[in-house]
């Protein structure tokens, strides 16, 4: 574009040439000089009017301003209110979404607390633990699942389960916290049916556990204790303490419970004692453990205990008579001798105790006039055969 001042005229598709225009001029009546002169205006208006010149936002034709110029910053493109709606947008949802997730992870936490309370602590035991959980809320490395791994590490949360590190020790497998409760509860459950359940208690658990005692076992154990020894006769617990100095314990209940014998053991030692008492209770002179145990292995049980030292308490008396009156015949009849034939069913100490009889009898054989009163023992005027009482 171009503007000659001298002509007045204006031509914007003019492409400066001096020459040209020059010519241009004269050819319209102008002389050289002035042709000159409007050419060295020309130049100078291209200058100014350029889109890099001081006057790029001015018309010349008009003098005004080609675009308005702005008084105040320009509002921003639809593309940019756009990206600006975008950004508002996701900063809301990051937050809603963080407020979501701070609520979760404190709901979890309240979880986690509320759970301990049905675990057994004591009041001081979850104030400590409390504090630990919420010295791990605010971090946000650590989510809930991580915060139960840590929470089992404290020395508070594992003294409460301590029966888990002895199971481990021993080979078992640790038991969930679920499964460890409900273990104390059986146990709790079956000391109270006995009538001991103040012997409930973490560490009586604890030991339980850490030796994978099942229920069951200790039901045995129990009814070994409690109801063979310390609810019944209590010759059968002297003769237990006596037979065995090594229950040293107090309450044998708290003996039966530990895991230094197998049920199997304690058991069979209880028999021993019930039939060293019941040998006791019918004055029998030999009470030694060896004697018992020998039994035992017999398969004497209690109730034959009482049965066969109630009839060698009859019979033994008339029988050691006739054996000491009768002992140069080499035929010795005593306590031993009877526990075989009643216990045994020993056909050797039967023998020998027909063989008192058959001498009894022989020695007043043909003696005149001599009836039932005569025999020299009560052994045989009981019945009308030999050997029967």
């Amino acid at each position: 574009m171009a503007y000659d001042p001298v002509t007045k005229i204006y031509t914007p598709d003019y492409t400066p040439n001096p020459d040209a225009y020059i010519e241009r001029l004269t050819s319209k009546g102008l002389s050289k000089a002035d042709a000159a002169a409007s050419a060295r205006y020309q130049k100078q208006a291209d200058a100014y009017f350029a889109p890099d010149g001081p006057g790029a936002n001015i018309d010349p034709t008009t003098g005004g301003l080609r675009t308005p110029v702005s008084t105040g910053p320009t509002g921003p493109t639809q593309a940019e209110l756009d990206e600006i709606a975008r950004k508002l947008k996701e900063a809301a949802d990051k937050k809603a979404q963080d407020e979501k997730d701070a609520a979760a992870r404190r709901d979890a936490f309240v979880l986690i607390k509320d759970s301990l309370r049905t675990y057994g602590f004591t009041e001081a035991e979850i104030t400590e633990l409390n504090a630990f959980i919420e010295s791990v809320i605010t971090d946000v490395k650590i989510g809930p699942e991580l915060a139960k791994v840590k929470l089992r590490e404290q020395p508070i949360y594992q003294a409460r389960f301590i029966g888990n590190k002895g199971r481990v020790a021993k080979g078992f497998n640790a038991l969930t916290e679920a499964q460890y409760l409900q273990q104390e509860t059986d146990y709790a459950q079956t000391l109270s049916s006995y009538g001991v359940g103040q012997l409930s208690s973490r560490s009586q658990f604890a030991t339980l556990i850490e030796n994978n005692t099942s229920v069951t076992e200790v039901g045995r154990r129990l009814n070994a204790s409690v109801r063979r020894v310390k609810n019944a006769d209590p010759t059968i617990l002297e003769n237990l303490k006596r037979l065995y100095p090594t229950i040293t314990d107090t309450d044998i209940v708290s003996y039966f419970l530990k895991p230094v014998e197998t049920i199997e053991e304690l058991e069979r030692k209880t028999t021993v004692a019930e039939i060293g008492a019941t040998a006791q209770q019918y004055k029998m002179k030999e009470t030694g453990l060896t004697k018992f145990e020998d039994l035992q292995r017999y398969g004497v049980t209690l109730a034959t205990a009482r049965k066969g030292y109630a009839t060698i308490a009859e019979e033994l008396p008339g029988a050691a008579k006739l054996s000491n009156i009768y002992k140069e015949t080499g035929t010795i009849y005593g306590q031993t001798e009877a526990e075989a034939e009643q216990f045994k069913d020993s056909a050797e100490a039967k023998r020998k105790k027909e063989k008192l009889i058959d001498t009894e009898k022989s020695s007043f054989k043909g003696s005149a006039g001599v009836g039932d009163a005569g025999l020299s023992t009560q052994y045989l005027r009981r019945g009308s055969s030999a050997g029967q009482f």
